[in-house]
């Protein structure tokens, strides 16, 4: 047996006794993991172990984890005083925003922002629906009896009874009251229970204010509904709908005159609806109805009612926008059922010919929705904030407009300038675009290559021709069509001189005036110069165009002719110059070497200068065409800079104030769209 494992085999055989065993192989960690705790290796029942870990437990306590371990090891967490529950909680989610409460400030915002472009009574009846809880909201709906001259209006009086009567009840004291009540004076009606009503049915005894009472139904204690009965003038009905934009806030927005003085001196109050029911007796006031612009979209916030006494299927078929009802049938069907159960055929059928169910439908449909199971809005509060928002649009709109206007005193608008200054900034993109494009196809293309170096021996006359036809077919051809075209646009939109009797000119490059020999009046430098360098359009294109192909090209050619010239001069030379050699008696190969150089020379000369001269020569083409390109736009930006319209402070700070207020009104349109 050989020593070494003899002495490894004793070595393990101690290892035992002491609790060694097979020595463990430490796993690879970093720095930091090194710091961690690891279990001992040592036996605990050991007295020496035992106090090793005694000693050692105050220090495991606020031992640091390791922020990094090595791969494979159990994550832990950065630091151990870090607590579990902030480390582990969720950020806390925002509190979404209450469309409802948001629609209300957007509302109140307007109001305070643009007072005079939105109906403030209809806006006030909004705040108020949006302060209630959703689907509980108060509906007001207007009866409007049209009259002509001073002959009292029953209809809408009776039309109202009729659709509120209760027929399996006796008349109720509500019912006498109603048609005991002077029609020419407004009343309004509160749909509640019985039990709701704090004093008897009575009608208001005070001038001031508009006589009310509470009427019970069965079908609408819990809509929360209030009616008000009155008279409309059919001429101011009928002037009113002369505006179409403005009839539905004249129809809805009804003014009631109550005395303010006891010396009988009366004021008007408005009284805003969410609904109305147009109510004409007769042929007469039913044609003055249907000239009105009461479109299919607006029937269900405002229908038109015609009564006649007797009512035909030619009637209904030639006003199919109307509801046809006749108020006499229906009271008589009505006193008929109450009298007797048995007149149950009558009433339906006189019922039927009275039209009132269609009232009551319309009513049911709008007033009687699930918005107050569901919690949503109700939808006449929807119409009218819909109607309020889409009239201060339009409000705001026709100021803005109307601003604009004065300031503009008969120049081009703000608008049609910020349209041409973008014309103009997208002609100058396309023109660099162009000149970019155009020129690098004509300096790949075959006729630049035909003037290479080596060619110039034989192509050095078409020097000229070839540069100049590159110049007239790739220098911003279109980009001046377009420029004439916008041009064309700026005299369109009545863009003149100052005095506005001629149109306007465009300052182009700055050109020295060419006197004849002998005369240098420097009085007429400043109008030579004007009358040369002013234009319907601008010229610096053509005039660059002009310049590249009358300097630069000529100069192009020249310096080809000159350096083919002095490169077969010096080879040449030097060629001479080896032959006499030869002669002279030196070998054949030193005066080839002789003419060899030369040509080299010459030639090397040739290529440097030329190629160097062609390199400049592009640059300087695609300079130019950038400076024309700005000098053009900053020509017409000077003449649209001077007809921008100054507006006057005022104005500017109202212009200023309907921006806000339009973006509030965005603001309040969102918060409707999300509205339920």
């Amino acid at each position: 047996m050989p020593p070494t494992l003899g002495l490894r085999r004793a070595l393990q055989s101690r290892g035992r006794g002491l609790g060694f065993g097979q020595r463990t192989v430490p796993s690879s960690v970093c720095l930091f993991c090194s710091f961690a705790t690891r279990p001992s290796t040592f036996p605990t029942s050991s007295p020496l172990n035992k106090l090793r870990a005694t000693r050692a437990k105050p220090q495991e306590a606020p031992a640091v984890r390791p922020r990094y371990q090595s791969t494979g090891a159990t994550p832990l967490r950065p630091f151990i005083s870090t607590p579990s529950d902030a480390a582990d909680a969720a950020p806390a989610e925002p509190e979404p925003i209450d469309p409802r409460k948001d629609l209300e400030s957007a509302l109140r915002d307007l109001q305070t922002l643009a007072p005079n472009h939105v109906n403030l009574p209809r806006l006030q009846l909004a705040l108020r629906n949006l302060s209630q809880d959703p689907g509980h909201e108060s509906i007001r709906v207007a009866f409007l009896g049209l009259t002509t001259g001073d002959k009292p209006q029953h209809t809408a009086r009776e039309l109202l009874r009729l659709a509120l009567a209760d027929p399996l009840k006796s008349a109720q004291n509500w019912e006498a009251q109603l048609k005991a009540h002077d029609p020419s004076k407004p009343l309004i009606v509160h749909i509640g229970p019985p039990e709701e009503q704090a004093t008897p049915l009575s009608l208001a005894a005070s001038e001031h204010v508009i006589p009310e009472i509470t009427v019970p139904s069965h079908i609408y204690n819990d809509a929360n509904l209030e009616m008000i009965v009155m008279e409309a003038d059919q001429a101011t009905v009928a002037q009113a709908g002369e505006q179409p934009h403005t009839f539905d806030e004249a129809i809805l927005v009804p003014a009631v005159d109550t005395a303010a003085t006891t010396a009988g001196h009366s004021a008007p109050i408005v009284t805003p609806v969410h609904m109305a029911v147009l109510v004409a007796d007769g042929v007469l006031s039913a044609a003055s109805i249907l000239s009105l612009p009461i479109s299919p979209e607006s029937q269900d916030t405002i229908t038109a009612v015609a009564n006649f006494k007797r009512i035909s299927a030619e009637d209904k078929a030639a006003c199919p926008s109307l509801v046809i009802t006749s108020v006499e049938a229906g009271a008589q069907g009505l006193d008929l059922f109450r009298e007797s159960a048995s007149n149950a055929m009558k009433y339906e059928a006189l019922w039927t010919e009275a039209g009132v169910g269609h009232i009551n439908k319309w009513l049911r449909s709008n007033v009687l929705s699930q918005a107050e199971q569901e919690g949503a809005t109700k939808a006449p509060v929807r119409k009218l904030i819909e109607s309020i928002l889409h009239n201060a649009g339009a409000a705001l709109q026709a100021a803005e407009y109307r601003d604009m206007k004065v300031s503009v005193e008969g120049g081009p608008s703000p608008h049609t300038i910020a349209r041409l200054n973008q014309a103009l900034a997208d002609w100058a993109k396309d023109a660099h675009e162009e000149l970019q494009q155009q020129l690098e196809i004509a300096f790949v293309g075959e006729a630049w290559r035909q003037m290479n170096w080596w060619k110039l021996f034989w192509r050095v006359d078409d020097v000229g021709m070839l540069s100049s036809e590159m110049i007239a077919q790739r220098f911003l051809p279109e980009a001046e069509k377009r420029l004439i075209f916008l041009a064309g646009r700026l005299q369109e939109a009545g863009i003149t001189t100052a005095g506005g009797e001629k149109p306007v000119t465009y300052s182009g490059p700055a050109v020295p005036p060419s006197f004849p020999e002998g005369e240098s009046s420097v009085a007429t430098t400043a109008a030579t110069t004007e009358s040369e360098t002013k234009g319907n359009w601008p010229a610096h294109i053509p005039f660059t165009r002009n310049y590249l192909l009358a300097e630069t090209v000529p100069a192009l050619q020249a310096l080809a002719q000159k350096l083919v010239l002095q490169s077969s001069t010096l080879a040449g030379a030097t060629t001479a110059l080896g032959g006499m050699s030869w002669l002279s008696g030196f070998g054949i190969y030193e005066c080839g070497a002789v003419a060899a150089l030369g040509i080299v020379l010459s030639l090397r000369g040739l290529q440097k200068r030329w190629e160097r001269a062609r390199d400049f020569w592009e640059g300087e083409v695609r300079e130019e065409g950038r400076k024309a390109i700005r000098a053009t736009e900053a020509s017409i930006a000077e003449v649209l800079d001077s007809v921008s319209p100054e507006v006057p402070e005022d104005v500017a700070v109202e212009i200023e104030e309907l921006k806000e207020a339009k973006s509030v009104l965005k603001r309040a349109e969102e918060a409707l769209a999300r509205l339920k």
